[in-house]
């Protein structure tokens, strides 16, 4: 009998252990900022206005490259973010195909922010592109 309790002793408190070895603090500072928005010259300004967002720097209207937004790794190997189009989700493809100079403002979600808005899908960032209204 006193095996048992000292098997269930010992077992709820390596219990206790395990579960106070997986509580984190997080302080302020590790907390994820506010979007970055670019009002103007979003290609070219990008590079170097939004920190953790890697554009190629051959950027040219219509080829394929790929973008990428540092963040943490998804399960998943696609490490492309998504890409929202005046609220609709669009492939690479067709966001390489975006004329610049139509483009009004891009917005930049990361980490919480983009997973809490659009699920484990924007694990690797979201890019929110607005588009000018034509006239």
């Amino acid at each position: 009998m006193k095996n048992i309790k000292f098997i269930s002793l010992a077992f709820s408190m390596l219990i206790c252990f395990v579960a106070k070895a997986q509580e984190k603090t997080i302080s302020k500072d590790h907390v994820e900022k506010k979007p970055t928005e670019i009002e103007t010259k979003p290609f070219t300004k990008t590079k170097d206005t939004i920190p953790a967002v890697k554009i190629p720097s051959n950027l040219v209207q219509n080829k394929t490259s790929t973008t990428r937004i540092v963040c943490a790794k998804s399960i998943s190997n696609v490490d492309e973010p998504l890409y929202i189009l005046d609220g609709t989700l669009i492939s690479a493809n067709k966001f390489s195909k975006v004329n610049p100079n139509d483009i009004e403002s891009i917005k930049v979600l990361k980490g919480i922010e983009a997973t809490s808005i659009y699920g484990s899908n924007a694990m690797n960032g979201v890019i929110i592109i607005t588009l000018k209204e034509k006239e």
